[in-house]
Formats: C-alpha cells, structure tokens, sequence
C-alpha cells in the first residue's frame, strides 16, 4: 500500500444523498498512529494507579497517624507550658511569704532565689478595654524587660470569658480552639508579634453576636516562637461596660503602667 493512495470513506443515510469523504493514506496512517498512542498511554497510566494505589493508601494511612501523634504532642507540650507557669506563680508567692516572715538574712537569701526564677523579656502594660452595641475591644501594649535571647517575638492571643456561664464561655481573638481553663491549643494560631524594642501596641476584638450578650474576663497570652508560655495576665470587666442603655463607647482601663 502506498502513502500517495487516498482512501475514501461513504457515509449512506435514510434521507438524502450519501456523504463521502476522501482522506489522504499518510493522513489515515497518522490519526490511526495516535490513536494507538494514546490508547497505549491509556494502559499505561492505568496498570501505573493499579500498581501504585496500595502503597498510596498506606502513605495516607501513615500521614494520618503522624497527624494524630504531633497533636497529641503539641497537647502535651501545651499542658506543660500550662503547668510550669503556675508552678512559676506558685514560686513567687512562696518567695513573697518568705520575705515578709523570715529574718533579714532569710529574706536576702529568698531574693537570691527570686533572681534565679525565670524572668520573661517581655510584659504587658497599659490594658484598656472598649465596648459598643457589637463589639468588645481590648487595647493592650506588650512593653520590653530584656533584651535577652528570649526576646525574639512570638504569638499573642486575646479570650474574652463569662465566668457568670456554666460551664465558662470563651471566644478567642484570633480563633482558636481552647481547654476548659480558656488556654489555646495551638500557640501558631495566635498574632505574630515581632522583637519588642521599648514597646508596641496590639488591639484585639470579638462581636457581640446577641445584645444580652457580655463578658467579665479578659486573659491574655503571649508564646513564643517555640510555643513556651511568657506571659498570662488575666483582667476582671466591669458589668456596666455591657449596660446597653448608654449610647456611644463605654472605655474602662485595666491596667495604666
């Protein structure tokens, strides 16, 4: 058979003259080429996903499990975090009880201790809290201690509470999900905050989805960049803030130093 041959093709049809359509054998040759080519790669790329597909669901399976054990990680360091901070309070309360009962070399020597206490780099002054119709608002300034190594920024959060509600009633600025102390699960979720040189001011806010609708806690957390907890302060709300028969903001300060 020569390529110069051309190859017709009849189409009959019920109604109407028959169709007839005339192709060159190089042309002919080459469609029927492709078609074998793709039909091939088809195959191929078949017996490929048939071969492939267990050790696909296994990988799944496998990622799935190191999931589940990096939060389970995550929780636990969480918890620890939680614990160390007030194992630290507790410690500054011992000191502080110390030096008001012990003698004066009793009381150089809890000094002593209190240097060797971790000191975070970082502290929060100045807290001031906004509410309107929709919304609460807390400005606060994140101000600098050292400028240690610990100084590196990190992540803050802002949860207002109803400790009025059982159980307690939390909503998280940015949202993250929390325990039943109001502590975040994930410190990345929270607000990246640089190096603090002097101080820098954040602001933080939730809607008031109902008008009944109020707080009378606001805790603050700042992480850092390894997710261990520098600093928890936590604010008690006046209950006129929420008195809605005022018009315009209603403003209380927390802290001013």
């Amino acid at each position: 058979m020569k390529v110069s041959e051309t190859y017709t093709f009849i189409v009959s049809r019920v109604y109407g003259p028959p169709v007839s359509v005339s192709l060159s054998a190089w042309r002919v040759y080459l469609g029927l080429g492709t078609a074998a080519v793709l039909l091939c790669a088809m195959l191929v790329m078949s017996l490929l996903f048939i071969a492939t597909f267990p050790r696909m669901h296994h990988i799944e399976r496998e990622r799935d499990e190191l999931r589940k054990q990096r939060d389970a990680l995550q929780e636990q360091i969480l918890s620890s975090n939680q614990e160390a901070f007030e194992t630290r309070e507790d410690l500054f309360v011992q000191a502080a009880y110390k030096a008001t009962q012990g003698t004066q070399q009793e009381s150089l020597a809890t000094e002593r201790d209190t240097e060797d206490v971790y000191q975070p780099p970082v502290r929060i002054t100045q807290v001031t809290t906004k509410v309107d119709r929709r919304r609460v608002e807390v400005v606060f300034r994140i101000s600098e201690v050292s400028q240690s190594q610990d100084n590196r920024g990190g992540f803050l959060f802002a949860v207002f509470e109803n400790h009025d509600k059982n159980p307690i009633e939390y909503a998280a600025s940015p949202t993250v999900g929390v325990n039943q102390e109001g502590f975040p699960q994930t410190y990345k979720a929270g607000v990246r905050f640089p190096r603090v040189r002097r101080s820098v001011t954040y602001r933080r806010r939730v809607k008031l989805e109902n008008p009944n609708d109020y707080f009378t806690h606001i805790t603050l957390y700042l992480f850092s960049l390894r997710g261990g907890l520098l600093v928890k302060d936590r604010f008690a709300l006046d209950p006129d803030l929420f008195d809605g028969e005022g018009k315009g903001s209603r403003i209380q300060k927390l802290l001013s130093s």
